[in-house]
């Protein structure tokens, strides 16, 4: 289903910070990344910190395709490697080559409008250009999937920083994946450990 009418609780961005996985692409070559978009009423906007591909990409061409997704495993991966080439798919839109993930429930391609470039951060905020449902999943909320997220938001923080106050959250969250979750969120986890 594409549209038009963007109202993005269709396609699964509420109002609040909603886990993404952002798809940017640098000339022929795509990228996989997770990050937040930030939804205030019918508003929505990014905040990218410096020194990552998707930050790069997103100031070069001010777009980028936010995928929504329930998959542990593709989370982990896309925070922590660069996806093969086989997780994406490309679409032309208004003359642009964008790329999304096969995987996705939907996702919307987002162009950045409103941008503000400090010496930290690109801030921006995004307009839907269009929009994509691939299928609907029904899955009640699983306490490991949302654990392997917090986990890869802290893993990336303990990169960054070296603060052993990230390994105990991971720890912590390692424990919730132990207890709640599947195969691929174990899978997940052991990718944010080894990757530590």
């Amino acid at each position: 289903m594409q549209t038009n009418d963007f109202n993005l609780d269709d396609f699964g961005i509420y109002e609040g910070i909603s886990e993404t996985i952002v798809t940017t692409t640098k000339g022929w070559t795509p990228n996989a990344a997770p990050m937040g978009i930030i939804r205030k009423k019918d508003k929505a906007f990014i905040r990218l910190f410096k020194g990552s591909t998707t930050y790069e990409n997103v100031v070069s061409s001010k777009m980028l395709v936010a995928n929504i997704s329930n998959d542990p495993l593709l989370f982990a991966l896309s925070t922590f490697t660069d996806l093969e080439d086989e997780y994406f798919q490309s679409i032309s839109f208004d003359g642009l080559t964008i790329s999304s993930l096969k995987e996705a429930q939907s996702w919307v391609l987002f162009e950045c409008v409103n941008t503000k470039l400090t010496s930290e951060a690109f801030v921006a905020e995004i307009v839907p250009k269009r929009a994509h449902i691939n299928r609907c999943i029904i899955k009640a909320a699983n306490r490991a999937f949302f654990s392997v997220i917090e986990a890869c938001v802290h893993a990336t923080r303990y990169k960054l920083t070296g603060d052993d106050k990230y390994l105990k959250l991971i720890k912590a969250y390692g424990d919730i994946v132990e207890k709640c979750g599947g195969e691929a969120e174990k899978d997940a986890m052991h990718i944010i450990y080894e990757c530590l």
